[in-house]
């Protein structure tokens, strides 16, 4: 019987998150201001050039500054929304796909699983088997691709890609460790509340 399941995880904005969007507002807004203090002085400048003329050419400088600062703000809304990261699990048999939804647009593919070739997936707080992930060699990789939310369990695997020993960290639904156990009941270890 084929298996298929997928399930997807909003990412908490850590604190990096918040500084950079902290950090994209602020930049935004000195930009503006920079913007608007150059336009009212070409304004200014043009004004005194042609006191004596109707002279549009400050009119149009303005306008000019005023649609760079929308453009502006429309790339400042853009980077921000970039900071909005999903992950979907998709277990299909004994493979774990986990793709990267960013902004609910786009979507990157950022690994696959065979859970056959894991050595050990336990949660990070199962105490018996969690060393490798407490005390992970040196060399190891670990890639982090859980939602670190406050109610969700976390899980790792240990798992070789591309011939590298990795732990991968994500937050997978009961059923989904129901299936992933059933396709290697040796390496992977349930835990019950």
């Amino acid at each position: 019987m084929d298996v298929f399941m997928e399930y997807l995880v909003a990412k908490k904005k850590d604190t990096k998150d918040k500084l950079i969007i902290a950090g994209i507002i602020v930049g935004g807004v000195v930009i503006s201001l920079a913007m608007f203090a150059l336009m009212i002085f070409v304004a200014l400048i043009m004004a005194n050039a042609a006191a004596e003329q109707q002279n549009p050419l400050g009119t149009v400088s303005f306008s000019i500054g005023f649609v760079l600062v929308l453009f502006l703000w429309y790339g400042a809304v853009l980077l921000i929304n970039t900071r909005s990261v999903e992950y979907e699990y998709i277990v299909t048999n004994n493979e774990l796909d986990i793709d990267k939804v960013m902004s609910k647009k786009g979507r990157k593919h950022l690994i696959t699983i065979d859970i056959h070739a894991a050595s050990c997936m336990a949660r990070i707080d199962d105490n018996e088997h969690n060393n490798v992930y407490k005390n992970p060699p040196e060399g190891v990789k670990i890639l982090d691709y859980s939602a670190h939310s406050a109610n969700g369990y976390t899980y790792f695997i240990d798992v070789p890609v591309d011939g590298e020993r990795t732990i991968v960290l994500f937050e997978p639904t009961g059923r989904m460790v129901e299936s992933l156990w059933k396709s290697n009941p040796r390496n992977v270890h349930r835990m019950t509340d």
